[in-house]
């Protein structure tokens, strides 16, 4: 598996990831309808705006299989909430789910920590559906639960947690084996 940086044009292979990945992890739990529609055109469009205006410091890592195609992601940058504790956010996370349990997730934790460190943080949250059957693994990556609030999806109401990591340097040195 290749970890490297997110170009422009890799922009459609992760809004699919994106699109499969939460229609994998979110069946019986979202509504159908809404996990249908992702992937429509207006969804990317929507996506594509929302990434656009995130600012300078934003960084996705992408994870490419053998064959060069792009099985994951992840985005991170500074928090978006003003958070007096958490300077740095795991914006994303997704991996298609052949690709889950190999280390994949790991890796890309680790690229968007590293180079949240050498943006100068030093701490970090990521904000999780409480009913993501995944979420297990911020946990086993040394997340503690710290917050939590409700949050609006096809217009139903879930809650949402977020894990924090107030030093996330040895994130950067994590080994790399599958969770």
């Amino acid at each position: 598996m290749k970890i490297r940086k997110a170009v422009p044009a890799d922009a459609e292979a992760v809004f699919r990831v994106r699109v499969k990945s939460w229609q994998t992890s979110y069946a019986g739990i979202l509504p159908a309808k809404y996990l249908a529609d992702l992937g429509s055109e207006d969804r990317y469009r929507e996506w594509q705006a929302d990434r656009d205006n995130l600012n300078h410091t934003k960084v996705t890592f992408v994870a490419e299989d053998g064959r060069g195609q792009i099985v994951g992601f992840a985005s991170g940058g500074p928090e978006l909430n003003n958070d007096p504790v958490f300077q740095g956010e795991l914006y994303a996370i997704y991996l298609l789910a052949h690709s889950q349990h190999q280390g994949v997730g790991t890796q890309l934790v680790q690229s968007v920590s590293c180079e949240l460190v050498n943006q100068g943080y030093q701490s970090m949250l990521v904000w999780a559906l409480s009913a993501n059957p995944t979420r297990g693994f911020y946990e086993k990556l040394g997340g503690e639960l710290v917050d939590q609030k409700e949050i609006e999806i096809g217009g139903a109401y879930y809650t949402e947690v977020a894990y924090g990591w107030r030093d996330i340097r040895p994130l950067v040195d994590l080994p790399i084996h599958p969770l």
